[in-house]
């Protein structure tokens, strides 16, 4: 669980009704971030959708999203792309829960 204080301040950028929500778009705009701050992530990965559109262009958000929608640049397998999502995402959301 992130910190209230940090939803808080997130509310400034994400003024959804319910904190839950506004914890959740914390940790979208920290993946995209986190991401697209990796040289081969940012490669290999193109962020589509309605996330997208809304995260990109439209300030405040028109509508709440709950996933962002990654689509590969190239053909390929994904191996490589999974673990280095992993080694990106994990120290700070944690192991997943199986």
């Amino acid at each position: 669980m992130i910190p209230i204080a940090y939803i808080t301040q997130w509310r400034q950028v994400a003024p959804w009704p319910d904190d839950m929500q506004v914890e959740q778009d914390l940790i979208l705009s920290r993946t995209i971030v986190e991401i697209f701050s990796n040289p081969f992530l940012s490669e290999q990965l193109a962020f589509r959708g309605g996330t997208a559109l809304h995260k990109l262009f439209f300030t405040p958000a028109a509508r709440y999203s709950e996933d962002i929608d990654l689509v590969r640049t190239a053909k390929g397998g994904i191996k490589e792309i999974i673990d280095v999502l992993r080694d990106c995402l994990e120290p700070w959301l944690g192991q997943p829960k199986t």
